[in-house]
């Protein structure tokens, strides 16, 4: 998600220079003809979807790393993975089977699709703690 964070920051340095006439668009005035922010409508709205693009992005990646790898309640499981931006939220009951992949990695097989989470930085006493709760779920 470092990617992405810095892609965010960048989307939004960029934006917030060229709403606030900074020195990015200083410099695009030597090359292209630019008249002052707000005076063409498109431009403007352009600037702004950047804007939203880029905090989005930033918010994104802020949140995963603050959320928790894997995280159980009330009979749901919330994956961070690396397929996906956004963490992936399913039933407990819906996980077919978990496999260790290597000591980095867990693979969960759902019914439908298969999730790679990266347990590197993960104690070793949690990540057997949620297998065990899991197949201790799936026996009763």
């Amino acid at each position: 998600m470092f990617p992405t964070f810095l892609g965010g920051i960048l989307l939004s340095y960029i934006s917030i220079d060229n709403i606030l006439e900074g020195p990015l668009r200083i410099f695009l005035k030597e090359y292209i003809d630019l008249k002052d922010f707000g005076s063409n409508i498109r431009e403007e709205g352009l600037y702004y979807l950047i804007l939203g693009l880029g905090l989005f992005q930033v918010i994104t990646a802020l949140q995963s790393f603050v959320q928790p790898v894997i995280e159980i309640n009330s009979g749901r499981i919330a994956l961070r993975t690396k397929e996906k931006s956004l963490s992936v939220v399913r039933d407990v009951y819906e996980i077919k089977s978990i496999e260790k992949k290597d000591e980095e990695a867990l693979l969960f097989i759902f019914e439908d699709m298969k999730f790679n989470v990266l347990t590197k930085h993960v104690k070793n006493e949690d990540v057997e703690e949620v297998i065990n709760y899991i197949t201790d779920s799936k026996e009763v």
